[in-house]
């Protein structure tokens, strides 16, 4: 097929382009870099002019702005980046015959309960969920050739309070960590394997990506102490409350039910802590090493 990749220069369509280019697919893409600095793709800025878009079988949208503060400190801006331009861009791939996906987020709800199923009604926290849920909801509007992949929280190596967590572990000093507020990680690979599944034989409507349980951060954090080789006195467990963190926009569960997507691909969500240790691994075993020869040395 062919297939456009809108904001490969992110994780999440930098991985894309790479696996659709192995299984064959031509691939289109598009970057906000300058034209000095890009290859071949398109450029494209979803805070600026849209340009026209090439006809593809498939577009995914992976583009977005998706940190919590900046939504909630530039509000105009992120509208533009995850509802308007998205619509605009998927109203007119979609008049074209183009299958559009969209990727979206676990925080279009309100995390009050786990394992949130596929058709139960948004309810987001945040400033960022809720421009993902008006996205969400305008984009479906466009009919069946639309498709949303909803995705918990997607952990890569270095990179992101984890990975900080694991550096400082090493180093033997404490981490702080919220005990009543929990995620629900899965790896980059499994929002791949996912979008690749919709590419290749979704249909319309709201599929999920989950991992299969909710872990609390607290708990997540002794895991990462123990693969260090730290006691778990080095974890100070944190109520939100007294985190210092918007309590608002902290939800206490993340998971989704992945019903659809097992269903169209045989998707089984991974372990939350077989996620930590896979992407985690070489870190979790150098912070070890390095923890050990400090210790040998005395």
């Amino acid at each position: 097929m062919r297939c456009l990749i809108i904001g490969a220069d992110g994780t999440f369509g930098g991985a894309l382009s790479l696996a659709l280019g192995r299984r064959g697919h031509g691939v289109i893409t598009t970057t906000r870099r300058t034209q000095a600095d890009r290859d071949d793709s398109i450029l494209l800025d979803l805070a600026g002019p849209l340009p026209a878009l090439p006809r593809a079988d498939v577009a995914v949208i992976c583009a977005a702005m998706a940190r919590l503060d900046e939504c909630r400190n530039h509000p105009e801006l992120a509208r533009r980046v995850n509802v308007t331009a998205p619509f605009e861009l998927a109203k007119s791939l979609v008049r074209g015959g183009t299958r559009v996906i969209l990727l979206s987020t676990a925080a279009v709800f309100d995390g009050n309960k786990a394992h949130v199923e596929e058709s139960e009604k948004p309810l987001p926290r945040s400033a960022y969920g809720r421009l993902k849920a008006e996205a969400e909801a305008r984009l479906l509007e466009l009919g069946p050739l639309v498709c949303v992949l909803r995705l918990t929280k997607v952990v890569k190596p270095t990179a992101g309070l984890l990975s900080q967590w694991i550096a400082e572990l090493g180093d033997g000093k404490k981490v702080r960590a919220l005990s009543d507020r929990r995620f629900c990680p899965l790896a980059v690979a499994h929002a791949v394997d996912a979008m690749m599944a919709l590419i290749e034989n979704g249909q319309g409507g709201v599929y999920h990506a989950s991992a299969a349980v909710d872990v609390s951060y607290a708990d997540a954090a002794r895991f990462l102490a123990r693969h260090v080789g730290v006691a778990s006195g080095k974890v100070e467990a944190v109520r939100a409350a007294d985190s210092g963190l918007n309590e608002a926009e902290l939800m206490p569960f993340t998971s989704l039910s992945c019903r659809r997507l097992s269903q169209l691909a045989g998707f089984v969500a991974p372990q939350p802590l077989d996620v930590l240790q896979d992407v985690y691994g070489h870190e979790l075993d150098a912070a070890k090493h390095a923890r050990e020869n400090r210790v040998g040395a005395l």
